[in-house]
């Protein structure tokens, strides 16, 4: 019998080591897909713990490719080894788990694939992150030459590229003819590329452009440039035109600076920029942009009564009983840290959201000197850092500096305004999207 009770004790206390360790276990999540980023934005390289242990007395370790040392150490409560200031973690996300790498100003020679390495006494585990740096190069120039067997040789080359740029060639009716190029390019010393795309062509006249983009998911930066290439036997009054259409584009810069500020809402005009006079379509961006009496009726008449969600604030954030006012303070609140809300950028959503039909609302912003207004998807990540563009899920404009407003877009557009506003209006069509 009192063997019988020996063995139980023991199995017993097997099972309790047992659980105990099952309690304290953990992997390390990473994201399933590359981390895309563009030169010169901050970047949040996601991993965290599962179960969300707190990871302050754990060792943290982010690598490279060059395995010699690591690219950051995080050991005995602080950040031991830091390959470059710019590379750090969120002390105060430790606690929750969250033992992300964030870069901040980054380079395209922080385009790695990461390990990031967790250890502690109960266990250890790693993750790997890829990181593809973009950068949205300059623009195509054409440039003609002469071959062997009477052809044109049309030669499209841009640098300051990365990662090579799709290219396409139209001619004059539009029709693609890529396949007939050839594309090679090459690193510089920063590790940008150099891209060349040659296209031999034998009719006696046409009109040709060539047009790079990324092939990232952000808004094409591109430029189309058409070269009229033709024979001696042409009629004078074609080449009259042709050297008259290229003098309207060499003496149009500011329009041409004007068009690439607006792109953003007229790339329907991207397929003909290539081959139509640039005054043309200045015009017809300038009455897209206007808008009438009328449709400023239609606006008010979606007023919409947003009021702000407690449950998504930052901690640093006081919302009113209303739900209407948000006050920003120096000191973080006593809040339940739930899944909605945001744990590291100072942001808070609306109380509802929409799914279809136009919405307006305004939100007075009165003296303050910063401020970041728009639209989220609901599904945005709350936790840790932010990049807040269209790509993330956030279509905003910003003020900084007390007067430098800014569209942030994948690619900011500053917006030269007269008056500071007191108030600013937010108009949402959500099935134009």
């Amino acid at each position: 019998m009192n063997l019988q009770m020996r063995w139980t004790l023991l199995i017993l206390l097997f099972l309790h080591n047992t659980d105990i360790f099952w309690a304290d276990s953990f992997i390390v999540v990473g994201p399933s897909k590359p981390v895309v980023t563009y030169v010169g934005e901050d970047v949040v390289l996601p991993a965290s713990l599962s179960p969300a242990l707190n990871a302050e007395a754990f060792e943290v370790r982010w690598l490279s490719s060059d395995y010699g040392s690591p690219e950051l150490l995080y050991i005995d409560y602080n950040i031991m080894i830091q390959s470059d200031r710019r590379k750090t973690l969120s002390i105060d996300n430790l606690k929750n788990g969250n033992v992300s790498l964030i870069i901040r100003n980054v380079r395209v020679s922080d385009e790695e694939l990461y390990r990031c390495n967790v250890y502690s006494e109960q266990g250890e585990d790693e993750t790997q992150v890829s990181l593809t740096v973009e950068v949205l190069g300059a623009k195509p120039s054409i440039t003609m030459s002469s071959t062997e067997g009477q052809k044109t040789r049309l030669e499209c080359s841009a640098e300051k590229w990365n990662p090579q740029p799709e290219v396409t060639w139209r001619d004059m009716n539009g029709a693609d003819v890529t396949s007939q190029s050839t594309i090679k390019s090459e690193r510089d010393s920063e590790g940008l590329l150099r891209v060349s795309s040659v296209l031999l062509v034998k009719e006696e006249y046409n009109v040709f452009s060539c047009l790079m983009k990324s092939k990232a998911p952000k808004p094409d930066w591109h430029s189309g440039l058409s070269i009229y290439s033709f024979s001696p036997g042409v009629s004078g009054w074609l080449v009259a035109f042709c050297v008259l259409l290229v003098l309207c584009l060499v003496a149009t810069p500011l329009l041409v600076i004007q068009w690439r500020r607006m792109r953003e809402t007229n790339t329907r005009y991207d397929s003909i920029v290539g081959f139509l006079p640039i005054w043309f379509l200045h015009k017809e961006i300038e009455k897209s942009q206007r808008v009438t009496n009328a449709e400023w009726r239609r606006i008010c008449s979606s007023a919409a009564d947003v009021t702000f969600d407690p449950e998504t604030a930052h901690p640093e954030l006081i919302v009113s009983e209303d739900g209407k006012e948000v006050r920003h303070t120096d000191t973080r609140q006593r809040v339940t840290d739930n899944p909605k809300r945001f744990d590291y950028c100072v942001f808070v959503l609306a109380r509802g959201g929409f799914t279809s039909g136009r919405h307006y609302w305004e939100v007075e912003v009165g003296g303050k000197t910063a401020w970041d207004l728009g639209v989220a998807r609901e599904s945005v990540n709350r936790k840790g850092g932010i990049t807040v563009s269209p790509y993330n899920g956030y279509w905003t404009v910003c003020l900084r500096n007390e007067n430098e407003y800014t569209a942030v877009t994948d690619i900011a557009v500053h917006l030269p305004l007269r008056v500071k506003p007191q108030t600013v209006g937010v108009f949402l069509d959500y099935d134009e999207g």
